[in-house]
Protein backbone atom coordinates (compact mmCIF):
# COMPACT_ATOMS: atom_id res chain seq x y z
CA UNK A 1 0.00 0.00 0.00
CA UNK A 2 0.96 3.62 -0.46
CA UNK A 3 -0.58 6.92 0.50
CA UNK A 4 -1.96 9.69 -1.70
CA UNK A 5 -3.74 12.83 -0.60
CA UNK A 6 -5.72 15.78 -1.93
CA UNK A 7 -6.83 18.90 -0.09
CA UNK A 8 -9.10 21.91 -0.55
CA UNK A 9 -10.06 24.93 1.52
CA UNK A 10 -12.73 27.42 0.48
CA UNK A 11 -13.69 30.79 2.00
CA UNK A 12 -17.37 30.36 1.31
CA UNK A 13 -19.38 33.53 1.94
CA UNK A 14 -17.15 34.72 4.80
CA UNK A 15 -14.74 37.68 4.62
CA UNK A 16 -11.82 35.54 5.70
CA UNK A 17 -10.99 31.84 5.65
CA UNK A 18 -10.42 30.68 9.22
CA UNK A 19 -9.87 27.04 8.19
CA UNK A 20 -6.34 25.73 7.75
CA UNK A 21 -5.06 22.29 6.80
CA UNK A 22 -1.86 20.53 5.89
CA UNK A 23 0.08 17.28 5.87
CA UNK A 24 3.59 15.87 5.81
CA UNK A 25 5.11 12.43 5.38
CA UNK A 26 5.96 10.08 2.56
CA UNK A 27 4.32 7.13 0.81
CA UNK A 28 4.36 5.00 3.96
CA UNK A 29 3.80 7.37 6.88
CA UNK A 30 1.85 10.57 7.26
CA UNK A 31 0.43 13.24 9.55
CA UNK A 32 -2.75 15.00 8.40
CA UNK A 33 -4.14 18.01 10.26
CA UNK A 34 -7.19 20.26 9.84
CA UNK A 35 -8.35 23.15 12.02
CA UNK A 36 -11.34 25.50 11.97
CA UNK A 37 -10.59 28.76 13.74
CA UNK A 38 -12.83 31.16 15.64
CA UNK A 39 -12.62 34.25 17.80
CA UNK A 40 -12.58 37.37 15.72
CA UNK A 41 -11.96 38.75 12.25
CA UNK A 42 -8.35 37.57 12.11
CA UNK A 43 -8.01 35.62 15.35
CA UNK A 44 -9.48 32.39 14.05
CA UNK A 45 -7.22 32.40 11.01
CA UNK A 46 -4.16 32.96 13.17
CA UNK A 47 -5.21 30.23 15.60
CA UNK A 48 -5.87 27.54 12.99
CA UNK A 49 -2.74 28.25 10.95
CA UNK A 50 -0.48 28.38 14.01
CA UNK A 51 -1.83 25.13 15.45
CA UNK A 52 -1.63 23.16 12.20
CA UNK A 53 1.87 24.36 11.39
CA UNK A 54 3.21 23.56 14.85
CA UNK A 55 1.67 20.07 14.92
CA UNK A 56 3.19 19.28 11.52
CA UNK A 57 6.55 20.70 12.55
CA UNK A 58 6.61 18.51 15.66
CA UNK A 59 5.74 15.42 13.61
CA UNK A 60 8.40 16.15 10.98
CA UNK A 61 11.03 16.34 13.72
CA UNK A 62 9.87 13.04 15.26
CA UNK A 63 7.91 11.14 12.60
CA UNK A 64 6.29 8.54 14.82
CA UNK A 65 2.83 7.01 14.51
CA UNK A 66 1.51 6.03 17.94
CA UNK A 67 -1.13 6.95 20.50
CA UNK A 68 1.56 8.77 22.46
CA UNK A 69 2.38 10.86 19.41
CA UNK A 70 -1.19 11.88 18.76
CA UNK A 71 -1.58 12.76 22.45
CA UNK A 72 1.59 14.85 22.21
CA UNK A 73 0.14 16.56 19.13
CA UNK A 74 -2.83 17.77 21.20
CA UNK A 75 -0.42 19.17 23.78
CA UNK A 76 1.62 20.84 21.02
CA UNK A 77 -1.53 22.44 19.62
CA UNK A 78 -2.58 23.82 23.00
CA UNK A 79 0.89 25.26 23.66
CA UNK A 80 0.98 26.84 20.20
CA UNK A 81 -2.43 28.46 20.72
CA UNK A 82 -1.45 29.89 24.09
CA UNK A 83 1.71 31.36 22.57
CA UNK A 84 -0.28 32.89 19.72
CA UNK A 85 -2.67 34.48 22.21
CA UNK A 86 0.25 36.08 24.04
CA UNK A 87 1.74 37.34 20.78
CA UNK A 88 -1.59 38.83 19.69
CA UNK A 89 -3.16 40.32 22.85
CA UNK A 90 -5.86 41.98 20.74
CA UNK A 91 -6.98 38.47 19.73
CA UNK A 92 -6.97 36.87 23.18
CA UNK A 93 -10.21 35.00 22.43
CA UNK A 94 -8.84 33.23 19.36
CA UNK A 95 -9.57 29.52 19.33
CA UNK A 96 -9.79 26.59 16.96
CA UNK A 97 -11.05 23.07 16.47
CA UNK A 98 -8.56 20.36 15.52
CA UNK A 99 -8.53 17.01 13.73
CA UNK A 100 -5.33 14.93 13.52
CA UNK A 101 -4.80 11.64 11.67
CA UNK A 102 -1.57 9.62 11.79
CA UNK A 103 -1.05 6.74 9.35
CA UNK A 104 1.65 4.07 9.19
CA UNK A 105 1.22 1.92 6.10
CA UNK A 106 4.14 -0.42 6.85
CA UNK A 107 2.69 -1.36 10.23
CA UNK A 108 -0.90 -0.97 8.95
CA UNK A 109 -2.00 1.32 11.80
CA UNK A 110 -3.90 4.59 12.15
CA UNK A 111 -4.32 6.88 15.17
CA UNK A 112 -6.38 10.02 15.46
CA UNK A 113 -7.54 12.77 17.79
CA UNK A 114 -9.94 15.71 17.58
CA UNK A 115 -11.32 18.67 19.47
CA UNK A 116 -14.52 20.44 18.46
CA UNK A 117 -16.67 19.64 15.45
CA UNK A 118 -14.10 19.06 12.73
CA UNK A 119 -14.53 15.41 11.72
CA UNK A 120 -12.55 12.39 10.60
CA UNK A 121 -14.24 9.70 8.52
CA UNK A 122 -13.07 6.25 7.47
CA UNK A 123 -14.45 4.90 4.21
CA UNK A 124 -14.01 1.14 4.02
CA UNK A 125 -15.50 -1.18 1.43
CA UNK A 126 -17.84 1.54 0.24
CA UNK A 127 -19.20 2.58 3.62
CA UNK A 128 -18.50 5.75 5.61
CA UNK A 129 -17.79 5.53 9.34
CA UNK A 130 -17.32 8.56 11.61
CA UNK A 131 -14.20 8.05 13.73
CA UNK A 132 -14.93 11.20 15.73
CA UNK A 133 -17.94 12.48 17.64
CA UNK A 134 -18.56 16.23 17.71
CA UNK A 135 -17.70 17.98 20.96
CA UNK A 136 -20.89 20.04 20.71
CA UNK A 137 -23.75 20.61 23.13
CA UNK A 138 -26.25 19.45 20.52
CA UNK A 139 -24.38 16.20 19.83
CA UNK A 140 -24.14 15.47 23.56
CA UNK A 141 -27.91 16.00 23.89
CA UNK A 142 -28.53 13.63 20.98
CA UNK A 143 -26.21 11.03 22.52
CA UNK A 144 -28.01 11.35 25.87
CA UNK A 145 -31.40 10.87 24.23
CA UNK A 146 -32.57 14.36 25.21
CA UNK A 147 -33.27 15.29 21.59
CA UNK A 148 -33.47 13.52 18.26
CA UNK A 149 -32.09 14.12 14.80
CA UNK A 150 -28.70 15.15 13.49
CA UNK A 151 -26.53 18.25 13.90
CA UNK A 152 -26.80 18.91 10.17
CA UNK A 153 -29.11 21.82 9.47
CA UNK A 154 -29.40 22.90 13.10
CA UNK A 155 -28.62 26.47 14.12
CA UNK A 156 -27.36 25.12 17.46
CA UNK A 157 -24.77 22.69 16.11
CA UNK A 158 -21.84 25.13 16.51
CA UNK A 159 -22.05 25.50 20.28
CA UNK A 160 -18.96 23.57 21.39
CA UNK A 161 -17.93 22.38 24.82
CA UNK A 162 -14.38 21.49 23.78
CA UNK A 163 -11.74 23.03 21.51
CA UNK A 164 -7.98 23.50 21.49
CA UNK A 165 -8.31 26.44 23.88
CA UNK A 166 -10.60 24.71 26.37
CA UNK A 167 -9.52 24.58 30.01
CA UNK A 168 -10.40 20.90 30.24
CA UNK A 169 -9.99 18.20 27.60
CA UNK A 170 -12.83 15.66 27.36
CA UNK A 171 -12.28 11.92 27.43
CA UNK A 172 -13.39 11.46 23.81
CA UNK A 173 -10.40 13.25 22.30
CA UNK A 174 -7.78 10.62 21.44
CA UNK A 175 -8.59 7.18 19.97
CA UNK A 176 -8.45 4.38 22.51
CA UNK A 177 -6.73 1.87 20.21
CA UNK A 178 -5.14 1.87 16.75
CA UNK A 179 -7.19 1.13 13.66
CA UNK A 180 -5.84 -1.76 11.56
CA UNK A 181 -5.52 -0.47 7.99
CA UNK A 182 -6.79 -2.33 4.95
CA UNK A 183 -6.02 -1.93 1.25
CA UNK A 184 -8.49 0.51 -0.28
CA UNK A 185 -9.22 2.41 2.94
CA UNK A 186 -9.90 6.12 2.49
CA UNK A 187 -10.01 8.86 5.10
CA UNK A 188 -11.66 12.26 5.08
CA UNK A 189 -10.86 15.12 7.44
CA UNK A 190 -13.33 17.99 7.11
CA UNK A 191 -14.55 21.16 8.78
CA UNK A 192 -18.21 21.66 9.65
CA UNK A 193 -18.72 23.92 6.64
CA UNK A 194 -17.93 20.88 4.49
CA UNK A 195 -19.80 18.08 6.27
CA UNK A 196 -22.89 20.27 6.64
CA UNK A 197 -23.44 19.89 2.86
CA UNK A 198 -21.62 16.62 2.19
CA UNK A 199 -23.26 13.81 4.14
CA UNK A 200 -22.10 10.21 4.47
CA UNK A 201 -24.19 9.06 1.51
CA UNK A 202 -22.50 11.59 -0.75
CA UNK A 203 -19.07 10.57 0.55
CA UNK A 204 -19.81 6.95 -0.34
CA UNK A 205 -21.35 7.65 -3.75
CA UNK A 206 -18.61 10.00 -4.92
CA UNK A 207 -15.93 7.59 -3.78
CA UNK A 208 -17.40 4.86 -5.99
CA UNK A 209 -17.34 7.23 -8.96
CA UNK A 210 -13.74 8.38 -8.45
CA UNK A 211 -10.40 7.10 -9.69
CA UNK A 212 -8.21 9.19 -7.41
CA UNK A 213 -8.31 11.09 -4.15
CA UNK A 214 -8.23 14.32 -6.15
CA UNK A 215 -11.28 13.31 -8.19
CA UNK A 216 -13.07 12.16 -5.04
CA UNK A 217 -12.57 15.52 -3.39
CA UNK A 218 -13.70 17.43 -6.47
CA UNK A 219 -16.80 15.24 -6.79
CA UNK A 220 -17.75 15.97 -3.18
CA UNK A 221 -17.21 19.71 -3.60
CA UNK A 222 -19.80 19.69 -6.38
CA UNK A 223 -22.46 19.03 -3.71
CA UNK A 224 -21.83 22.35 -1.98
CA UNK A 225 -24.64 24.05 -3.85
CA UNK A 226 -23.77 27.73 -3.36
CA UNK A 227 -20.13 27.94 -2.29
CA UNK A 228 -20.12 31.75 -2.33
CA UNK A 229 -23.46 32.29 -0.59
CA UNK A 230 -23.42 34.53 2.49
CA UNK A 231 -24.66 31.64 4.61
CA UNK A 232 -21.86 29.30 3.46
CA UNK A 233 -19.19 28.86 6.11
CA UNK A 234 -15.54 28.16 5.29
CA UNK A 235 -15.36 24.61 3.94
CA UNK A 236 -12.23 22.46 3.91
CA UNK A 237 -11.30 18.82 3.47
CA UNK A 238 -8.37 16.44 3.24
CA UNK A 239 -8.91 13.19 1.34
CA UNK A 240 -6.45 10.33 1.87
CA UNK A 241 -6.34 7.04 -0.05
CA UNK A 242 -4.44 3.82 0.63
CA UNK A 243 -3.62 1.77 -2.44
CA UNK A 244 -1.84 1.72 -5.79
CA UNK A 245 -4.62 2.50 -8.24
CA UNK A 246 -4.96 6.27 -7.87
CA UNK A 247 -3.00 9.10 -9.44
CA UNK A 248 -3.61 11.67 -6.74
CA UNK A 249 -1.10 14.20 -5.48
CA UNK A 250 1.70 12.50 -3.57
CA UNK A 251 2.53 13.50 -0.02
CA UNK A 252 5.54 15.78 0.30
CA UNK A 253 8.54 13.93 1.61
CA UNK A 254 9.99 14.63 5.00
CA UNK A 255 13.08 16.82 4.85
Amino acid sequence: MRLSVSKFSGRGGREINEDYLGFCGNEAIGCFVLADGAGGHEGGAIASKTVVQQVLKAFSLTPTVSREMVQASIATARTALNQARRQHPDQKNMNTTLAILLLDVDHKEAYWAHLGDSRIYLLRKGRAYALTRDHSILQSMIDAGLTQGTPRGSTERNTLYASVGSTDIPDRTVCEAPLALQMGDAFLLCSDGFWESVDEGIMEMTLRLSNSSEQWLQNMLAYIAEPSAETQDNFSALGVWLGDQEEATRIQRLS
